[in-house]
């Protein structure tokens, strides 16, 4: 079993994305709204000048806003999520779209597995 932990950076795309998650038979999970540390970082530093040009230097919209989406599931439907993240998302490796990982999960109890 594997802890999957999505944080959707693209919140307007939460609704579709649970649509085509279940459509692959993932209906159990949690979300959570949250907030980016990057962003609250960017906020509290505005006004030290260094801090500033090395944000305009990246010229990065960040959205202070995201989801944070968390499944308990079997391995081998990690893959099938992940093809659906990105089809509903994009390609992850471009900012401000979403970020994945997993964590093994050593035990568990109670999960239903459908």
């Amino acid at each position: 079993m594997e802890f999957l932990i999505i944080i959707l950076k693209k919140v307007e795309l939460v609704d579709e994305l649970i649509v085509k998650l279940q459509e692959i038979d993932i209906h159990h999970g949690t979300i959570m709204d949250a907030k980016s540390m990057t962003s609250a970082l960017a906020k509290r530093w505005t006004d030290v000048p260094m801090f500033g040009l090395f944000r305009s230097a990246n010229n990065h919209e960040y959205n202070e806003d995201c989801k944070m989406l968390m499944f308990v599931l079997d391995r081998e439907r990690i893959d099938k999520v992940t093809a659906t993240v990105e089809e509903v998302v994009g390609d992850l490796n471009q900012p401000g779209t979403a970020v994945m990982f997993t964590v093994p999960v050593n035990f568990e109890k109670g999960f239903d597995r459908n």
